[in-house]
């Protein structure tokens, strides 16, 4: 009798190859598995097709949209899942890594796994919907309740579930198991030129009499704008000149800038920055990185407080869950509402290599492909 073929689909609506899966293809690759990755060919925070393909990924054609929250946007993740469902009963794989949301991925996993019992379902909750959505009692209604479910199932039958945070687990409790739950942080890279130029950067900070703040990321409905702008105040009215700096764009961009332009603050909105480089010389200048996100929101560790401790930036923060904790145990920043703290940068650039920087991340993977089995 022959060699039964390892095969591995790997599913990602929201096209996180180079920050989540790359680590899991190569260790699956190594143990000569066929792989296929499926992957949505519309760039989400860019709203825009995806140009840049990688070759040994599969991109599934969806709609455009341009809300994150629109009935387009539905269709959208509908029109993903049902192609993921042809592509999946057709490649038959022993092993499945299906991230979530979009939540109704979820639960053609589940029906998979259902009619095929024996092979390996894993799990990545990369954000919890609809809990994290700012919409209100809509949280409460059937639908919101169905597209729950439809990620719960899933969870229920995974063999191993990574979430993005501790926090999700929390959230999860009730269905969660937590002997079969781990939390996989994302990671970030950084090459010798990026990592020497940071070094440079702030041992030449100017000492001026002038306070700077760090803004990265998407500036949509879940940015608390009103907290940030309290913050600011605070130091104005303690007498310091201020500086916003700010990278990202979206839908709230315009409101945040007029927020803003309010204070005694001069501002700075570089628009969508993506070269590495000219971030760190927008950013790593700046004293204090702003993190903040409405109450509404769950979610416990983004992505750009990931971004912020690479650049050696302390953080001011209203996160609850991780980003509360390690904040406040490793004393990288302070939380708003608590007593501000004097931080060394170097102790943010040394948190953020010993716990998100690659090699952490491919351990954990690691030890979970060998625990069941498939490596």
């Amino acid at each position: 009798m022959g060699t039964i073929m390892k095969k591995a689909l790997f599913i990602s609506c929201f096209d996180w190859y180079k920050t989540r899966i790359e680590p899991m293809y190569q260790l699956l690759i190594k143990e000569n598995y066929q792989i296929k990755v499926l992957i949505a060919d519309f760039d989400h925070i860019k709203k825009e097709r995806i140009v840049e393909k990688y070759k040994e990924c599969t991109y599934i054609n969806v709609p455009k949209y341009k809300k994150n929250i629109s009935v387009q946007r539905i269709k959208s993740h509908l029109v993903f899942g049902r192609k993921v469902k042809e592509e999946l009963l057709s490649f038959n794989p022993n092993l499945i890594y299906c991230q979530i949301p979009p939540n109704n991925v979820g639960n053609i996993c589940y029906k998979y796994k259902k009619a095929n019992p024996d092979i390996k379902l894993i799990l990545d909750i990369i954000d919890l919907w609809p809990e994290s959505m700012p919409i209100g009692g809509i949280k409460k209604t059937l639908p919101a309740n169905i597209w729950k479910s439809w990620r719960d199932k899933a969870i229920s039958v995974a063999d191993h579930v990574f979430t993005e945070c501790s926090f999700y687990q929390n959230e999860l409790e009730n269905v969660i198991n937590k002997s079969k739950t781990s939390t996989l942080y994302l990671y970030k890279e950084q090459n010798k030129k990026e990592k020497e130029l940071i070094r440079l950067l702030i041992e030449n900070s100017k000492k001026d009499d002038i306070i700077r703040f760090a803004y990265l990321g998407s500036m949509n409905n879940i940015i608390d704008i009103d907290g940030i702008c309290k913050v600011l105040q605070h130091f104005i009215d303690g007498g310091m000149k201020c500086q916003l700096h700010a990278i990202g764009d979206g839908e709230s961009r315009n409101k945040f800038e007029e927020a803003v332009s309010e204070l005694e603050c001069d501002s700075f909105f570089y628009g969508c920055v993506f070269d590495e480089i000219e971030k760190i010389r927008i950013l790593v200048p700046c004293d204090y990185a702003l993190n903040m996100m409405k109450d509404s929101v769950s979610v416990g560790l983004t992505i750009k407080s990931i971004d912020y401790l690479s650049y050696g930036l302390p953080i001011i923060n209203n996160i609850k869950g991780d980003t509360w904790e390690i904040v406040e145990k490793e004393r990288i920043g302070w939380n708003t509402g608590t007593k501000e703290t004097e931080v060394n940068r170097k102790d943010v650039i040394s948190y953020f290599s010993e716990n998100f920087e690659k090699r952490a991340f491919v351990r954990e993977v690691k030890n979970v492909l060998v625990s069941l089995e498939v490596i």
